[in-house]
Protein backbone atom coordinates (compact mmCIF):
# COMPACT_ATOMS: atom_id res chain seq x y z
CA UNK A 1 0.00 0.00 0.00
CA UNK A 2 1.36 3.28 -0.91
CA UNK A 3 1.89 6.06 1.70
CA UNK A 4 3.78 8.89 0.17
CA UNK A 5 0.94 11.46 0.42
CA UNK A 6 -1.18 11.31 2.87
CA UNK A 7 -3.96 13.51 4.30
CA UNK A 8 -6.92 13.89 6.66
CA UNK A 9 -10.39 14.48 4.79
CA UNK A 10 -11.75 15.03 8.44
CA UNK A 11 -12.19 18.02 10.92
CA UNK A 12 -10.37 18.37 14.51
CA UNK A 13 -12.89 18.03 17.14
CA UNK A 14 -12.81 21.74 18.93
CA UNK A 15 -15.05 24.01 21.10
CA UNK A 16 -16.33 25.55 18.04
CA UNK A 17 -17.46 22.60 16.01
CA UNK A 18 -20.77 23.17 14.52
CA UNK A 19 -23.97 20.91 14.99
CA UNK A 20 -26.98 20.49 12.48
CA UNK A 21 -29.42 23.16 13.78
CA UNK A 22 -26.82 24.52 16.09
CA UNK A 23 -28.34 22.10 18.97
CA UNK A 24 -25.28 20.49 20.15
CA UNK A 25 -21.74 21.26 20.77
CA UNK A 26 -18.32 19.69 22.02
CA UNK A 27 -16.64 20.74 25.49
CA UNK A 28 -12.96 20.43 26.08
CA UNK A 29 -11.81 21.72 29.73
CA UNK A 30 -9.14 20.10 31.47
CA UNK A 31 -8.88 17.81 34.63
CA UNK A 32 -5.68 18.43 35.60
CA UNK A 33 -2.72 20.31 34.50
CA UNK A 34 0.82 20.36 34.84
CA UNK A 35 1.05 24.11 35.13
CA UNK A 36 -1.65 23.82 37.65
CA UNK A 37 1.17 21.68 40.01
CA UNK A 38 -0.60 18.33 39.00
CA UNK A 39 1.17 15.16 38.14
CA UNK A 40 0.37 15.27 34.39
CA UNK A 41 -2.45 16.84 31.96
CA UNK A 42 -5.41 14.91 31.15
CA UNK A 43 -8.75 16.10 29.79
CA UNK A 44 -12.50 16.06 29.61
CA UNK A 45 -14.64 15.47 26.77
CA UNK A 46 -18.60 16.36 26.56
CA UNK A 47 -20.16 15.52 23.44
CA UNK A 48 -23.99 16.24 23.82
CA UNK A 49 -24.77 14.32 20.44
CA UNK A 50 -22.69 11.58 18.48
CA UNK A 51 -23.67 13.00 15.50
CA UNK A 52 -21.60 15.99 15.30
CA UNK A 53 -18.07 17.06 14.04
CA UNK A 54 -16.92 14.38 10.97
CA UNK A 55 -18.87 11.12 11.48
CA UNK A 56 -20.41 8.14 10.40
CA UNK A 57 -24.09 7.01 10.40
CA UNK A 58 -24.80 3.12 9.74
CA UNK A 59 -27.98 1.34 9.44
CA UNK A 60 -28.56 1.42 13.33
CA UNK A 61 -29.12 4.98 13.42
CA UNK A 62 -32.34 4.93 11.23
CA UNK A 63 -32.87 0.83 11.40
CA UNK A 64 -33.95 -0.95 14.32
CA UNK A 65 -32.27 -4.34 12.89
CA UNK A 66 -29.02 -2.72 11.18
CA UNK A 67 -25.84 -2.80 11.34
CA UNK A 68 -24.04 -0.65 14.59
CA UNK A 69 -20.49 0.31 14.74
CA UNK A 70 -19.13 -2.91 16.02
CA UNK A 71 -20.90 -5.42 13.55
CA UNK A 72 -18.17 -3.94 11.11
CA UNK A 73 -15.14 -5.83 10.66
CA UNK A 74 -11.94 -3.50 10.25
CA UNK A 75 -11.54 -4.54 6.08
CA UNK A 76 -15.04 -2.91 5.56
CA UNK A 77 -13.17 0.90 6.89
CA UNK A 78 -10.79 0.20 3.85
CA UNK A 79 -11.71 1.91 0.47
CA UNK A 80 -9.89 1.08 -2.12
CA UNK A 81 -11.64 2.31 -5.39
CA UNK A 82 -12.87 5.95 -4.51
CA UNK A 83 -13.82 8.78 -6.92
CA UNK A 84 -14.39 12.75 -5.94
CA UNK A 85 -17.25 14.71 -7.88
CA UNK A 86 -17.39 19.06 -8.01
CA UNK A 87 -21.12 19.67 -7.11
CA UNK A 88 -20.26 23.12 -6.15
CA UNK A 89 -23.07 24.77 -3.62
CA UNK A 90 -23.87 28.04 -1.87
CA UNK A 91 -27.12 27.53 -0.62
CA UNK A 92 -29.69 25.46 0.30
CA UNK A 93 -30.62 22.55 -2.10
CA UNK A 94 -30.76 18.91 -2.53
CA UNK A 95 -28.44 17.22 -4.54
CA UNK A 96 -29.54 14.59 -7.22
CA UNK A 97 -28.60 12.22 -9.95
CA UNK A 98 -28.35 15.26 -12.02
CA UNK A 99 -25.47 16.80 -10.36
CA UNK A 100 -23.52 13.24 -11.47
CA UNK A 101 -24.53 12.18 -14.67
CA UNK A 102 -21.79 14.08 -16.48
CA UNK A 103 -18.97 13.35 -14.02
CA UNK A 104 -16.62 10.86 -15.30
CA UNK A 105 -17.20 7.99 -12.44
CA UNK A 106 -15.36 4.53 -12.57
CA UNK A 107 -18.02 2.25 -11.78
CA UNK A 108 -16.90 -0.22 -10.09
CA UNK A 109 -16.10 2.70 -7.13
CA UNK A 110 -16.90 1.81 -2.87
CA UNK A 111 -16.57 5.31 -1.71
CA UNK A 112 -17.78 8.31 -3.53
CA UNK A 113 -17.22 11.75 -2.02
CA UNK A 114 -18.82 14.91 -3.22
CA UNK A 115 -17.09 17.92 -2.59
CA UNK A 116 -19.49 21.27 -2.68
CA UNK A 117 -16.91 23.77 -1.02
CA UNK A 118 -19.24 24.36 1.59
CA UNK A 119 -17.01 24.10 4.78
CA UNK A 120 -15.59 27.07 3.48
CA UNK A 121 -18.69 28.39 5.39
CA UNK A 122 -18.30 25.87 8.17
CA UNK A 123 -17.51 28.47 11.20
CA UNK A 124 -20.86 30.41 10.02
CA UNK A 125 -23.92 29.63 10.68
CA UNK A 126 -25.36 29.35 7.40
CA UNK A 127 -23.45 26.18 7.23
CA UNK A 128 -25.93 24.64 9.11
CA UNK A 129 -28.98 26.14 9.16
CA UNK A 130 -29.06 26.57 5.24
CA UNK A 131 -27.14 22.92 4.12
CA UNK A 132 -27.15 21.66 0.89
CA UNK A 133 -28.79 17.60 1.64
CA UNK A 134 -28.77 14.86 -0.75
CA UNK A 135 -32.13 13.94 -2.40
CA UNK A 136 -34.37 10.46 -1.63
CA UNK A 137 -33.99 9.53 -4.77
CA UNK A 138 -30.36 9.75 -4.92
CA UNK A 139 -29.57 6.06 -3.22
CA UNK A 140 -31.62 4.02 -5.75
CA UNK A 141 -29.51 6.03 -8.93
CA UNK A 142 -26.60 5.03 -7.00
CA UNK A 143 -27.29 1.41 -6.35
CA UNK A 144 -27.64 0.96 -10.20
CA UNK A 145 -24.93 2.55 -11.68
CA UNK A 146 -22.56 2.07 -9.00
CA UNK A 147 -23.02 -1.81 -7.69
CA UNK A 148 -20.21 -1.99 -5.27
CA UNK A 149 -21.01 1.03 -3.78
CA UNK A 150 -20.65 1.19 0.39
CA UNK A 151 -20.26 4.75 1.38
CA UNK A 152 -20.75 8.22 0.38
CA UNK A 153 -19.09 11.26 2.32
CA UNK A 154 -19.94 14.94 1.65
CA UNK A 155 -18.14 18.34 2.85
CA UNK A 156 -21.20 20.06 4.11
CA UNK A 157 -23.23 19.38 8.04
CA UNK A 158 -25.99 16.61 7.44
CA UNK A 159 -27.37 14.30 4.46
CA UNK A 160 -30.60 15.99 5.56
CA UNK A 161 -30.87 19.98 4.69
CA UNK A 162 -32.18 21.92 7.34
CA UNK A 163 -34.49 23.63 4.63
CA UNK A 164 -35.05 20.27 3.59
CA UNK A 165 -36.43 17.85 6.57
CA UNK A 166 -38.56 15.55 5.85
CA UNK A 167 -36.73 15.09 2.69
CA UNK A 168 -33.76 14.57 4.73
CA UNK A 169 -35.47 11.97 6.69
CA UNK A 170 -36.41 10.08 3.66
CA UNK A 171 -32.91 10.02 2.17
CA UNK A 172 -31.64 8.52 5.29
CA UNK A 173 -34.03 5.51 4.93
CA UNK A 174 -33.21 5.19 1.33
CA UNK A 175 -29.38 5.04 2.09
CA UNK A 176 -29.37 3.34 5.78
CA UNK A 177 -32.60 0.78 5.05
CA UNK A 178 -33.19 -0.16 1.68
CA UNK A 179 -35.74 -2.39 0.67
CA UNK A 180 -34.55 -6.26 1.23
CA UNK A 181 -32.66 -6.71 -1.78
CA UNK A 182 -30.65 -3.83 -1.25
CA UNK A 183 -27.49 -3.19 0.44
CA UNK A 184 -27.72 -0.36 2.82
CA UNK A 185 -24.68 3.01 1.50
CA UNK A 186 -23.54 4.12 5.21
CA UNK A 187 -23.00 7.68 5.10
CA UNK A 188 -19.62 10.08 6.63
CA UNK A 189 -20.86 13.56 6.75
CA UNK A 190 -18.69 17.14 7.72
CA UNK A 191 -16.11 15.83 5.86
CA UNK A 192 -12.42 18.11 4.65
CA UNK A 193 -12.27 17.74 1.39
CA UNK A 194 -10.40 20.80 0.55
CA UNK A 195 -7.15 19.16 0.17
CA UNK A 196 -8.60 15.85 -1.61
CA UNK A 197 -7.30 15.60 -5.43
CA UNK A 198 -9.07 13.35 -7.84
CA UNK A 199 -6.36 10.85 -7.92
CA UNK A 200 -6.92 9.40 -4.62
CA UNK A 201 -5.45 6.06 -3.87
CA UNK A 202 -7.23 4.39 -0.90
CA UNK A 203 -9.40 5.55 1.76
CA UNK A 204 -9.10 4.53 5.66
CA UNK A 205 -12.52 5.46 7.83
CA UNK A 206 -11.37 5.28 11.64
CA UNK A 207 -14.45 4.98 13.78
CA UNK A 208 -14.46 5.15 17.54
CA UNK A 209 -15.45 1.66 18.21
CA UNK A 210 -18.57 2.25 20.61
CA UNK A 211 -21.05 -0.55 22.19
CA UNK A 212 -24.71 0.22 20.19
CA UNK A 213 -23.10 2.86 18.14
CA UNK A 214 -25.87 4.07 15.47
CA UNK A 215 -22.99 6.20 14.48
CA UNK A 216 -19.42 7.45 15.56
CA UNK A 217 -16.84 10.08 15.10
CA UNK A 218 -14.45 8.83 12.53
CA UNK A 219 -10.47 10.08 11.55
CA UNK A 220 -11.03 9.79 7.32
CA UNK A 221 -7.37 8.88 6.09
CA UNK A 222 -6.77 9.31 2.20
CA UNK A 223 -3.34 8.60 -0.04
CA UNK A 224 -3.13 10.15 -3.15
CA UNK A 225 -1.77 8.55 -6.19
CA UNK A 226 1.69 9.67 -7.66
Amino acid sequence: MNINNIHYLSHPYATDTPSYGGRDKVEITSNSSIEMGDTANSSRWLFTNNHIGTHVDVPFHFDLEGKKILDFSPKEWIFQNVALVDVPCDGPRLIDSSDLENAIIDSNIELLLIRTGYENFRLEKKYWNENPGLAPSLPNYLRTWFPLLRCVGFDFISLTSFQFRDSGKKSHLEFLKPREDQAPIIVIEDMSLVNAANNIDWVIVSPVLIENGNGSPVTVFSNMKP
